[in-house]
């Protein structure tokens, strides 16, 4: 093959082994994350739900709702449980925010990455993840 021929596999260094690595762990990092986004998001839809549901009770109905925490359910009237899934439902929130913001910037971390090494490795490497 002549020197010039682009179907010539580039030298992988030690310090390129190095960047892929980190963008692999990077990648795990983020999937862990969009999985711990998704269940939040589960558990925001709950607590929206069951607010709904309370709206809904009667006086007689609201006196000892059962209240998930842990393994054991919790007894609350319906004052009580509207100020704990409201307490509840901004933790979430919060914790929601923050995925968010790991999230985007484990994303800009890969997308540097990734530049990096397509300019060194061109179609020789597949860094390309699955977007949902």
């Amino acid at each position: 093959m002549a020197s010039g021929d682009s179907d010539e596999q580039p030298n992988v260094t030690a310090a390129d082994q190095q960047l892929i690595n980190k963008f692999a762990r990077l990648h795990q990092n983020f999937a862990q994350i969009r999985e711990e986004m998704a269940s939040l998001m589960t558990d925001l839809a709950n607590i929206n739900e069951a607010v709904d549901e309370i709206m809904l009770l009667g006086d007689d109905d609201g006196q000892a709702i059962p209240y998930k925490i842990g393994q054991t359910f919790v007894h609350f009237d319906s004052d009580s449980i509207n100020e704990r899934l409201e307490k509840d439902k901004e933790q979430v929130e919060t914790d929601v925010d923050e995925m968010k913001d790991k999230s985007k910037n484990l994303e800009e971390q890969m997308e540097k990455l990734k530049t990096n090494l397509y300019e060194k490795f061109g179609d020789h490497i597949n860094l390309e993840t699955d977007k949902e």
